[in-house]
C-alpha cells in the first residue's frame, strides 16, 4: 500500500512537473502578448505619427522612487526623425491588496498620453474600479504633466487633491495617485531616463 502511494505521489509530481515545463512558455509568451496590446491601446495617440521601438534598459540611481522597477525597461515610440513619446512601467506597493502594476505612456514634454493598471488584486467593486473595464477614473490624468499641478494638488480629493477617491476604497486611488506623482516628479528632475539612447 505504501509502495502504491509513493508511486502514485511520483507519477503525480513527475505529471505536474511535465505540464509546468510545456505550459511555462506559453505563459510567458501570453503575458508579454497581453502586454503589447496594453502598450499599444496606451500609446494609440501616439501611434498615429510614430511607432513602438525595441525597448531599452535604464539603470537608475539610489536615490530613483519605489515606484520605478530596476533597471527601468523604457520603450521608446518614434516617428522617422525624433523620439516622440516613451512608456514605461511603475508599481504602487501601498493598494489595498498589494500591489498595483501599471504602465504610463509620455509624449515628449512628459504630458500622459495614457495610463492602465496593467495588474492588480484589488477589491471587485470597489479598488477595481482603477480598471478601465470598470470605469474612466484612470483617464483623468491624460493630458496632464507633473508641474500642471501644485504638489498638493496630486492627491485624492479627501487629502486635499484633485483627484476623484471611489467611495469605500480611498486606499486603492490614493495608491495610484501617489505612484504616479512620484514617478513623474522623478522623471521631470531626470528626462535623460526616457531617451531611447544608452
Amino acid at each position: 500500500m505504501t509502495f502504491r502511494l509513493a508511486t502514485f505521489g511520483l507519477i503525480t509530481s513527475l505529471f505536474v512537473g511535465v505540464i509546468y515545463v510545456i505550459t511555462k512558455p506559453l505563459i510567458i509568451a501570453a503575458k508579454e502578448e497581453a502586454r503589447l496590446e496594453q502598450l499599444y491601446a496606451l500609446a494609440e495617440p501616439l501611434l498615429l505619427d510614430g511607432t513602438i521601438q525595441t525597448p531599452v534598459r535604464k539603470e537608475l540611481p539610489s536615490n530613483a522612487p519605489t515606484t520605478l522597477e530596476r533597471p527601468l525597461l523604457v520603450t521608446p515610440i518614434a516617428n522617422s526623425t525624433n523620439q516622440i513619446g516613451s512608456v514605461i512601467p511603475f508599481k504602487s506597493t501601498e493598494g489595498y491588496s498589494g500591489t498595483i502594476q501599471l504602465l504610463i505612456a509620455l509624449d515628449q514634454n512628459q504630458r500622459v498620453v495614457g495610463l492602465r493598471a496593467i495588474d492588480h488584486k484589488e477589491t471587485p467593486g470597489l479598488g477595481d474600479k482603477i480598471d478601465t473595464r470598470k470605469t474612466d477614473w484612470i483617464l483623468s490624468f491624460n493630458g496632464l504633466s507633473y508641474r500642471d499641478l501644485s504638489p498638493d494638488d496630486w492627491a485624492v480629493d479627501k487629502d486635499g487633491g484633485r483627484f476623484d477617491s471611489f467611495t469605500g476604497a480611498t486606499i486603492t486611488p490614493r495608491a495610484v495617485v501617489n505612484a504616479l506623482k512620484d514617478t513623474l516628479r522623478y522623471l521631470d528632475e531626470n528626462p535623460e531616463l526616457l531617451e531611447a539612447s544608452q
